[in-house]
């Protein structure tokens, strides 16, 4: 708890908190940290737990009965694991900033292809650690997560798993399974009402580690935002979109290309930052000084989440086609509208912090 408390902390810092005595003459905001809380982080993490159960289950069956049919299932479960998880990933507070678990979640970008190389070497050696909970557990974080998963059920030599002699390289995919749904119960229950960082991070006050008062929270919670949105563009987008020149797009850099699930993430990840944004209620703030915002910047998330919605074939035809690679560019500059729309209107409407990239640091 106390390294939490001291990562919310330093990320308050960084992020440029009001002072307290800028919150004297608005209105208490406390209810909308019980809406994200309610609304927004629970359910969120509930549904990546069920999906989670989900592709576990269905590894299960393919492993003890395997076939192509089963194979497919267990790639349509990823495939809905990744989307559930895409709406929640650019929350970083609370316990899943703890014990690495977001890097045991999804480790990207690795642009050495650090966890490819690892996975692959494993399952040449059928190396035993790998499958079982607790040895993998304790393996590189980059064999561990949604990346490991995506290779062992998508990758070379990952048809084998329809036949039985692809008995390691499935019990490697039910322990990664499993790992995945142990880390999303850890989450959930890391914000249960028993623990400490709940009871602090709803009540702000004086004495409070993690805010002093309401504007000191939803400071935080616009650098969520703002930083997830910098990020998607940073990391996703531009992983494998040269806005420069098409000859150096890398298809082969996007998160997520063998399962054909590159803009579906991105466009869950669009999602979930607009659910963060509409569910919290954080636009109270700007009610009094510019009651049309807020639905200007739910336009401008629709806009985007469109446009991904169209772009529905594997990343590398779309980089390949003129009209959908134009898109993609639209793509980049609609995150890009929305960023400004909170980092500069938003926030100075609302009297939060102004002008900070909350990408700067990472």
């Amino acid at each position: 708890m106390n390294r939490l408390l001291i990562c919310l902390v330093a990320l308050m810092i960084g992020a440029g908190i009001a002072r307290a005595d800028q919150d004297d003459a608005r209105p208490p905001i406390g209810p909308v940290l019980e809406r994200m809380l309610v609304d927004y982080i629970r359910p969120g993490y509930a549904q990546v737990n069920t999906a989670a159960s989900g592709l576990q289950a269905s590894v299960a069956a393919l492993c003890a009965s395997p076939s192509g049919e089963k194979l497919a299932t267990a790639r349509s479960a990823f495939r809905t694991v990744v989307e559930s998880w895409s709406r929640m990933e650019w929350l970083r507070l609370g316990p899943v900033m703890s014990e690495n678990r977001l890097e045991r979640i999804l480790f990207f970008p690795d642009r050495k292809g650090t966890g490819r190389k690892q996975v692959q070497a494993a399952i040449a050696s059928s190396m035993e650690a790998v499958t079982g909970v607790d040895t993998l557990a304790g393996q590189s974080v980059a064999m561990q997560g949604l990346g490991a998963l995506e290779f062992i059920l998508f990758g070379s030599g990952s048809d084998a798993l329809a036949q039985s002699q692809a008995s390691h390289r499935c019990a490697f995919a039910l322990a990664a399974a499993t790992n995945f749904v142990n880390l999303s119960d850890e989450i959930i229950a890391g914000w249960g009402d028993e623990t400490g960082l709940v009871q602090a991070f709803l009540k702000p006050a004086a004495g409070n580690p993690l805010f002093r008062t309401d504007r000191e929270a939803l400071n935080l919670l616009l650098g969520q935002m703002i930083h997830g949105l910098e990020a998607i563009r940073d990391t996703r987008v531009n992983a494998f979109l040269d806005k420069e020149n098409p000859d150096h797009d890398r298809p082969k850099s996007a998160l997520f290309w063998r399962s054909g699930m590159t803009v579906p993430s991105i466009r869950s990840d669009l999602e979930g930052l607009q659910a963060l944004f509409n569910e919290s209620g954080i636009e109270v703030v700007s009610k009094d000084s510019a009651p049309r915002l807020a639905d200007t910047i739910r336009f401008e998330f629709r806009q985007a989440i469109r446009t991904a919605e169209s772009l529905e074939a594997p990343v590398g035809d779309l980089l390949a086609n003129r009209e959908t690679r134009e898109k993609l560019l639209y793509l980049d500059y609609a995150i890009k509208i929305i960023v400004g729309r909170l980092d500069q209107e938003f926030a100075q409407a609302g009297g939060l912090a102004v002008g900070f990239s909350f990408g700067d640091g990472d």
